[in-house]
């Protein structure tokens, strides 16, 4: 019974677990869609990315880590060709051992590092010329 009790608990464990990367992974997502559309990387984007996160996940901002290779923060591509960033997010995720406080797990024992790594495509912004009124 004990068995079935602990299969139980990590069952549940791993859908919390699971929704949780989830919702990470389709904020992160919508990160990327905005900067993309936007033509760069903004830095009040990140913060926001870092406030749903940590939302979503149940820990605080200063353990998520978000690193941008490549293009910049709040650099508009001017350059006349495509550029690509990368976009690492590093985040804890608490809570993945169902049956840890059975097993003799700490809570600082029972958390795994979740890293998402995506690719950006800036295409370059072209000077939109003001349109003339319609009269």
């Amino acid at each position: 019974m004990l068995v079935l009790t602990m299969f139980l608990m990590q069952f549940t464990a791993n859908q919390i677990t699971f929704t949780k990367i989830m919702g990470a992974e389709h904020e992160i997502r919508q990160l990327r869609l905005i900067s993309e559309n936007q033509g760069m990387i903004k830095s009040e984007d990140i913060a926001e990315l870092k406030e749903s996160l940590a939302e979503i996940l149940g820990c605080s901002q200063s353990e998520i880590a978000v690193a941008v290779s490549g293009a910049a923060p709040d650099q508009v591509n001017s350059s006349g060709a495509p550029v690509s960033s990368g976009l690492e997010v590093s985040m804890p995720v608490y809570g993945v051992i169902g049956p840890a406080r059975a097993l003799g797990l700490a809570p600082s024992e029972n958390v795994r590092t979740h890293i998402s790594r995506s690719l950006m495509i800036f295409m370059p912004q072209e000077e939109q010329e003001p349109e003339e009124p319609v009269q």
